[in-house]
């Protein structure tokens, strides 16, 4: 066997030995913030040819929050309704604005038709966010103007409704639950009574005239809707998610005429059904520190602790305000730059955002990808890492134009929770000097190589 065979076994036995990994544990830890990561072509090319590489988590980074804009929210694949109120931002309501269709035009109610019932049934979609125990409250109004199917609603889209309030109900959502109807078990659903309240809306059906029955355009300008809405809840509470376009969403209008009695007819949506979410924030209900950052726009707060929140409640703006400092170094290649955003609360409140969105802010205040974003997906990252409470972005081709261009714009990133628009859960940031010694920062991790 050849010396360099023995070394080689030698070499691939220490390595496995679990004191190797200590060993070199402890090396890492108790390195320098800075330094050189080692030679590339150390063996094979000329000692002035050789390349030092290094790693910093030194470069200056800041982040702030403030509200989020409002978010584009028509016609998504699930819609929200409920209230929550979060200890740290505050109450969240979501609400929801949709017309109904004719399930058959030309519906012909018979003699002196007479109102049973008025039920608006909702099929849940997925399990809930927040505290399903707390009862909520939910009402229905009645809708002054349509909405069109080929335009854009957002989440602060407000639409005038009429002062009846025909549902006032009382639930406990049960995502998870089948229901029972006669003898018959169906889906997870919410049915509301709308009829109990006042029976108005009931007999506008039963009362209308046969050419608003002719056809969903006829009808849709007849009865523009229905907007319906939780009450703010004082703690806990939850928001549900609904598929509205299920055979299983509907409103159902039960009567008997003079002929026949147990009657139905259903109002469907579907998916041309224009509809859409609504949003709304209270930010002065949430904790003292969240409101001189948030409200107040104390941005130095940020240096502590920042947030984000989905529903169009807050992002962060996200700085390097001295990168440009890398250019005095010479010609610098970075090899990788990360930016590592981990968690202020141990266990996030009622579960943190699956992603986040790391976007860059232009000149006018809109924003475009960043650059590192077309590598991919898992590259460029973003999903939150239970095992560490943390977020990872991969920004090297971004970091590398700043330091290569010094006159490219430095606006400075939005993070917000991607996917938003149905989305609800929200987080709390370390910032670059957190609150606890112990507790890991918001930093930019950064090697590179100096090139000569």
């Amino acid at each position: 066997m050849s010396f360099m065979t023995r070394l080689s076994k030698v070499i691939s036995s220490f390595v496995k030995h679990p004191y190797f990994l200590i060993l070199f544990s402890l090396l890492y830890f108790f390195s320098s913030c800075s330094k050189p990561a080692g030679k590339i072509g150390g063996v094979i090319q000329p000692e002035q040819s050789k390349l030092d590489v290094y790693w910093s988590d030194t470069s200056t980074v800041f982040a702030y929050s403030l509200p989020d804009d409002s978010i584009k929210t028509d016609e998504k694949s699930k819609s929200l309704l409920g209230s929550v109120m979060d200890p740290v931002f505050g109450s969240s309501v979501a609400g929801i604005y949709s017309q109904f269709k004719l399930s058959v035009s030309g519906q012909d109610f018979g003699e002196n038709p007479v109102l049973d019932s008025l039920v608006l049934q909702l099929y849940y979609n997925g399990s809930s966010y927040g505290d399903t125990n707390t009862p909520l409250v939910v009402h229905a109004y009645e809708m002054l103007e349509g909405i069109d199917f080929l335009e854009d609603y957002y989440s602060n889209t407000v639409i005038p409704v009429a002062s009846t309030d025909y549902a006032n109900f009382e639930f406990v959502p049960r995502p998870k639950d089948s229901l029972v109807i006669d003898g018959d078990t169906l889906p997870p659903m919410l049915r509301i009574r709308l009829s109990d309240a006042s029976t108005d809306l009931g007999y506008k059906f039963l009362n209308a005239d046969t050419s608003v029955l002719s056809n969903s355009d006829a009808f849709v300008e007849f009865f523009k809707g229905l907007y319906l809405v939780t009450e703010p809840v004082s703690e806990g509470g939850s928001i549900s998610y609904f598929d509205l376009i299920s055979r299983y969403s509907t409103l159902i209008l039960y009567y008997q005429n003079d002929t026949t009695d147990s009657l139905s007819f259903d109002f469907i949506i579907d998916q041309f059904t224009p509809r859409f979410n609504k949003f709304e924030h209270d930010f002065a209900k949430g904790s003292s520190e969240f409101k001189a950052q948030v409200i107040n726009r104390d941005t130095s707060l940020g240096v502590q602790k920042f947030y984000t929140q989905g529903i169009a409640g807050v992002k962060s703006i996200v700085r390097f305000p001295k990168i440009r400092n890398w250019a005095r170094l010479g010609n610098i290649a970075i090899n990788e730059a990360k930016l590592v955003l981990s968690g202020y609360e141990e266990d996030p409140y009622n579960g943190a955002p699956p992603l986040l969105a790391l976007v860059e802010i232009q000149e006018d205040g809109t924003y475009l990808p960043l650059i590192d974003e077309q590598e991919g997906a898992f590259f460029f990252d973003g999903n939150y890492k239970s095992s560490t409470n943390s977020y990872t972005f991969r920004v090297t081709r971004h970091v590398q134009s700043l330091i290569s261009d010094t006159t490219k714009p430095n606006n400075g990133m939005y993070l917000f929770v991607r996917g938003e628009s149905v989305i609800p859960e929200r987080f709390v940031f370390n910032g670059p000097q957190p609150e606890a010694d112990t507790a890991l920062p918001f930093r930019l991790e950064i090697i590179y190589t100096e090139l000569k």
